[in-house]
This record gives C-alpha cells, structure tokens and sequence, in this order.
C-alpha cells in the first residue's frame, strides 16, 4: 500500500491517495463531510485489517491448484478428523446447499468441510479458488465479526474468492443463492456493466477528503463550503435551499473547483482514471448511485439491504455525482450509511462490500 499523493489542508491537516495503481481500479472515498466520520473508521480498519505480518503476502501466495490426496494428507490430523465429524453433523441448510453442488451440478468440484491453512471451510472448488462459508446468527456478534474479517482475508490473501450467505438466505432464497454462485463461476461476456466488477484489480482509497470538517465537526470544510457541492458541474452554484434547514450548510464557495479538497479529488480522477468510485456518508441508509451504476448498485444492496435509489430526494448542484457520474459517466455510487447503529456492525458488509472490487 503506497501514498500516491497527498496534501495539506487550511488548518494543516492532511488529505491522502493510498493504494497500488493497476490497470483496472476502484476509487473509495471517506468523509466528504466532516460530520461523517464513519467512512474514515471503516476505511482505515479495512486497511489496518490486513495484518500482513501473520497472512500471506501476494509474494508468498498459496497454491490453490486442485489438490489431490498427497495434498490433503499434509494438513493436521486434527483438521482433517475435524471435517470429517463436520461432515457427519452438517447443518440442515449445508445439507440443503451441497445437494446443489455436489457431483459437478454446477460445473466443476466442490469439496465440503475442507481444511485450509488453519482453518475449515464449509465448501471449495478449487478448480475456480472459490469458498462458499454459510453464516448463522451468532455470526452478527461484534467477536465473530473480526474472526470473520480474519478468516477472509487469510483466504483471500491464500489465493480464494470467498461467498458469504446467511443460513437464511439458503432457506428463504436457494434460487437466488445459486444464481450468485452460478454468476461467479460463468461471468458475463467481457465488455457488459456486470462485467466490470470482475475487471477492477486494485483499489485506491482516500480515507478523510474533508479532515478539516471532521476536526470542526462541520459538513463544509475550513472556509464553509460544501466540498460536495464545489464540483465543476454544468449547474454549480444553482439554488441548494431546498437539501436542509440551513443553507449555509450547502455553500458551493466561490467558484467551481475553488477548495484544495476538491482539485484534490479531480487530479487524482484525471491521472488514475478510476473505472467506478464509492463514496461513504450518512445517515440516510440507501444506495444511491449516478452514472451507468445501476447493476453495480444493486450488488451493493444485496450486501448492505439498503435499498437502491436513483435519487438522494433533493437538488444537488455541484455534486460529486454529478460531475463524475452524469457529465463523467463513471459509475459512482453514493452508499449512504445507518449512523444510528454501532460502526462496528458495519464492518462485515462493508468489507465484503470493498471486496466486490478485487
């Protein structure tokens, strides 16, 4: 993870580009206003998460070829005698879920209760380096949460796609289970929107655009503006009285572009070229999206199970969105976040979120 650029605020903060540049990438954007600072937390324990020291780096990656019996026999004893005893006790909805994969249904192999590395897995098909892990309730406690991040990133940085579903999705939703894994194993042809998300390799993240804000806890920057209304769009500096009770709030500055944040965004758009941009605020709780996004939003929803809207509800002169998704024709989403519930119970979806895009 590299600091590609960075910048000084007014008030001497500092704004930063973190990530690998690749030929296919996401931009992730935190706190445009200051006074949501869940985006910033998110970003940063999904970074902090990778614990490079105890997983494996790309350089190190794991073999994940099909592995035969001589494989299998190098894992611990104990693994191995534990998925077999997991096998014989299997959940009513792995039960439910292996009579769909087992015997190539779907096209290739899949294992069941499969030790890898230090750990068991419910199901893999290494052929296409995917596990699918079932998930119950007690999988929504804050410890099995950050077991959960470990346990996937391991996997991941091992050389795996991981699925995740609910128990109740396998038994209020198989068809639309085995629709995703299906689309996993047999993507759309190259070139459609559905596309796209397969091709992003790397992510770059600004994790706070607006530190300034989030140190005044106030939406607008140190000078007052709206950093997400200063965008040079075709109508900046419309009437933005309509978004909230205070106007002052939507300030789109003096000019279009004016805010050092804001030609921060823009030179970094314009020298990385982003093939689809995610932005975290709050509070409203939906997936908002501009541009050719609608497919890419509705994958977010089926994460997160806010629900999709074209539209915040309210004029937005000068947006992000605008300028990057309308005029632009970037896929952008704008996740709008609960801020009434623990930001730690945002962790799971929006990491799984965030890896949509690898």
């Amino acid at each position: 993870m590299q600091t590609l650029k960075k910048i000084k605020t007014k008030l001497g903060n500092t704004v930063e580009l973190l990530g690998t540049p690749d030929k296919h990438q996401a931009l992730i954007i935190g706190v445009i206003h200051g006074d949501e600072p869940q985006g910033k937390f998110l970003i940063e324990e999904y970074l902090n998460c990778s614990l490079a020291q105890d997983y494996p780096t790309s350089k190190s990656k794991i073999s994940v070829l099909p592995q035969g019996e001589d494989t299998l026999r190098k894992y611990d004893k104990h693994l191995i005698t534990l998925g077999q005893n997991l096998r014989n006790n299997s959940t009513k909805q792995e039960i439910i879920l292996w009579q769909h994969l087992k015997q190539k249904q779907l096209g290739v192999k899949f294992r069941r209760q499969q030790p890898i590395g230090k750990y068991i897995v419910d199901f893999v098909c290494f052929e296409k380096n995917l596990i699918i892990e079932l998930d119950g309730g007690q999988h929504n406690q804050n410890t099995c949460i950050q077991n959960d991040i470990k346990r996937t990133i391991f996997l991941e940085k091992s050389g795996f796609s991981v699925l995740r579903f609910w128990n109740s999705e396998i038994t209020e939703n198989l068809d639309g289970v085995i629709q995703k894994i299906k689309t996993y194993l047999c993507p759309p042809l190259e070139g459609g929107p559905k596309s796209l998300i397969s091709r992003w390799g790397k992510k770059l993240f600004i994790p706070c655009l607006n530190p300034d804000g989030l140190q005044l806890n106030t939406r607008c920057n140190a000078n007052g503006v709206d950093i997400n209304r200063n965008f040079p769009t075709k109508n900046w500096g419309e009437d933005t009285s309509k978004a909230g009770t205070n106007p002052a709030n939507y300030y789109s500055g003096t000019s279009p572009a004016s805010e050092i944040e804001t030609k921060f965004v823009i030179d970094v758009i314009e020298k990385y070229q982003p093939e689809l941009i995610l932005t975290l605020h709050a509070p409203y709780k939906i997936v908002n999206y501009d541009g050719p996004a609608k497919d890419i939003a509705q994958k977010i929803s089926d994460i997160i199970k806010y629900p999709v809207e074209p539209s915040i509800g309210y004029p937005t002169p000068g947006s992000f969105g605008t300028w990057a998704g309308v005029e632009k024709n970037i896929p952008i989403i704008t996740l709008e976040l609960d801020e009434k519930i623990s930001v730690e119970k945002l962790l799971q979806p929006i990491f799984e979120i965030f890896e949509l895009f690898n």
